[in-house]
């Protein structure tokens, strides 16, 4: 009995020590809402808890994200005022709404319905243009025209409102190493979040 008793206890203890550290096992619905509210919202406790599970973030960047759907619309600009532009929505962001449910699920695959906050980027075109228009001196050179623009386009992305919800949908696969759900192509993942919250047509 005394032998079947520290049996007992090594095994568990062995356990233990193989399991010590590890985050529980995330769903892929959790994994993706970390990532979006990390990411997406800037929560500092999602960025603690996606370092701890060791999930690879280093693909994963909103500001360019956004800057690259920018350019879907025809914006033409330089990385410094890309950078301006990005900084002003990603303020904004943190203000978005995340929902997430699993739509399809497999052992190592599955995909999950993402439903965010959808903001009004037209609007925040024609409160930039008024501002532009209150700002500008009619003799201003074509830099000071650009300048102007800039800012009070970034203006105009600090301040965006939100015009309902849309929903679009993320391939996702399990990493066993991490106990976490990754997106797929967590660059594609990024540039379709700024797209959705973007309102940016396919």
């Amino acid at each position: 009995m005394i032998f079947i008793g520290i049996f007992t206890a090594a095994i568990l203890a062995a356990l233990y020590v193989s399991t010590i550290g590890r985050m529980e096992k995330a769903t892929a619905a959790e994994s993706i809402r970390l990532y979006c509210d990390a990411f997406v919202r800037q929560d500092e406790a999602a960025q603690k808890r996606l370092a701890d599970y060791g999930a690879p973030t280093e693909s994963f960047n909103m500001k360019a994200a956004f800057t690259n759907a920018l350019q879907t619309t025809g914006a033409v600009l330089s990385p410094e005022e890309a950078a301006q532009l990005g900084d002003a929505y990603m303020e904004s962001l943190r203000g978005a709404t995340v929902e997430t449910t699993v739509s399809e699920q497999g052992k190592d695959a599955a995909t999950v319905e993402v439903t965010i906050t959808r903001f009004d980027m037209q609007g925040a075109k024609e409160k930039a243009s008024s501002l532009l228009r209150q700002r500008m001196k009619l003799d201003a050179p074509p830099e000071e025209i650009r300048r102007v623009a800039v800012e009070a386009t970034a203006e105009a992305y600090r301040e965006l409102a939100p015009v309902g919800t849309v929903t679009f949908y993320v391939p996702v696969r399990y990493n066993e190493k991490t106990r976490i759900w990754d997106p797929a192509d967590p660059m594609q993942f990024g540039f379709d979040l700024s797209k959705q919250t973007m309102g940016v047509a396919e």
